[in-house]
């Protein structure tokens, strides 16, 4: 167990492809696909015996489809689905309630892939994400604008809270605005900012069902830019 905890920071590294098309379908209407598949990630060797499969933590698949339409020549309106196959990775698809078919934590039990690192190993028990986003453009003169929102599907169950005190992202929706403004010799400064209301999710502890533990975030970015 030297590879579960206490080992400092870790790194990984891979190589991935990401396909992607466009068709403009008429001089107001376009269409965007994107497909990335898994991209396979080095292992956390330092963290061996804590990540499914050994240390595991590779980049799930992902399908993206995106339509644009310009209302006016100065306003467009932008929708986008994707969906993310977080249930295929096992250290962040597998359940927490896999450790107890572990030995080391039910005396009963018999597979030694369900213990911490092994390939059935407990995760974060995420399920496979939808996020839709509406998304606004005007340009006014040298100035654009741009406003968005995002739904996505709670990834989270009530029933794998304990795990995810490491990682609770229980965020659903995203609010965006920002702006930018063009300056001679092609400059430009501008905005963003993003708000994610507060979500939470609350279940009992698989170690104790007396014990209720409730996740709970909220998220807010404010970026400036200059480009020269």
């Amino acid at each position: 167990m030297d590879s579960l905890t206490g080992n400092g920071h870790e790194y990984s590294a891979g190589l991935g492809i990401k396909l992607g098309a466009h068709f403009q379908l008429s001089d107001s209407l376009a269409v965007a696909l994107a497909y990335q598949p898994e991209i396979s990630m080095s292992e956390f060797d330092d963290y061996a015996d804590l990540f499914a499969d050994a240390g595991g933590f590779d980049i799930p698949a992902s399908l993206r489809v995106g339509l644009s339409f310009q209302a006016t020549p100065s306003f467009a309106v932008h929708l986008d689905g994707e969906t993310i196959s977080y249930s295929d990775i096992g250290s962040v698809g597998n359940s927490g309630t896999n450790i107890f078919q572990c030995p080391a934590a039910n005396p009963q039990a018999s597979n030694v892939e369900a213990c911490l690192g092994g390939s059935q190993g407990a995760g974060f028990g995420w399920d496979d994400m939808t996020v839709v986003k509406l998304g606004f453009t005007w340009v006014q003169g040298d100035t654009t604008y741009r406003a968005g929102i995002s739904q996505g599907d709670q990834p989270i169950g009530s029933g794998e809270v304990l795990f995810n005190i490491l990682a609770p992202g229980v965020m659903e929706q995203h609010l965006t605005f920002g702006m930018g403004k063009k300056l001679s010799n092609n400059r430009e400064w501008g905005f963003s900012f993003m708000y994610a209301p507060e979500e939470s999710v609350s279940g009992t502890s698989m170690f104790d069902p007396s014990q209720t533990i409730e996740l709970s975030m909220k998220q807010f970015e404010l970026e400036f830019y200059y480009t020269w």
